[in-house]
């Protein structure tokens, strides 16, 4: 019978695994002693194998598991959450009220600086949603736009000279409580 080397690099994966019956392991070997240098190449290019073997493989820690796990989770819930803030905040403004036959208290119609100012947060919150920028990034994010966002509204509303409102100094707490938060963790972290 004519072995070609086809045949033998077919079968050096279950030669050098240590798989190989017998008469493949005989096989195998007489080749090589026909052929030196095609069992060199070989043997070079099994070495890297070799390598990976002797390595001990790593026994899963269950609570190295659990603690990804409950990240993913935790980062999951994160995300529908913001999911669920980002879709309320832009159909907001489109909300009314249908009374005896016509739309009383249409949200865009009648407050259009709230509508622009429940778009402008749902904008926000769709960025987040879909850049997904890392924790301490998208704090840092929030404070500045929380923090800017209500100065159009205020310059408005001074302008035309009708009351401030309580929405935009609501969303600089807002930018306060995210500011303070992400410093005390940053403190906290340090420690």
């Amino acid at each position: 019978m004519n072995v070609t080397s086809e045949v033998i690099t077919d079968l050096l994966s279950i030669y050098f695994s240590g798989e190989a019956s017998a008469d493949t392991r005989t096989l195998v070997e007489d080749y090589f002693r026909q052929h030196p240098d095609f069992e060199r190449t070989a043997r070079d290019a099994a070495k890297p194998l070799d390598a990976l073997r002797s390595v001990a493989s790593v026994a899963a820690d269950s609570a190295h598991e659990k603690r990804g796990l409950e990240r993913v989770r935790r980062a999951l819930q994160r995300r529908m959450l913001l999911f669920g803030v980002s879709l309320f905040l832009t159909l907001v403004p489109l909300s009314f009220q249908f009374t005896g036959g016509r739309v009383i208290s249409l949200m865009v119609r009648d407050a259009p600086w709230e509508a622009a100012l429940c778009w402008s947060l749902a904008a926000f919150s769709w960025f987040l949603y879909f850049a997904r920028p890392r924790q301490r990034v998208a704090a840092l994010i929030a404070v500045i736009y929380f923090s800017l966002i209500p100065v159009p509204f205020v310059w408005h509303s001074v302008v035309v000279g009708e009351p401030v409102g309580v929405v935009p100094f609501i969303v600089w707490m807002c930018a306060a409580v995210v500011l303070i938060g992400n410093f005390g963790r940053a403190r906290r972290s340090r420690m």
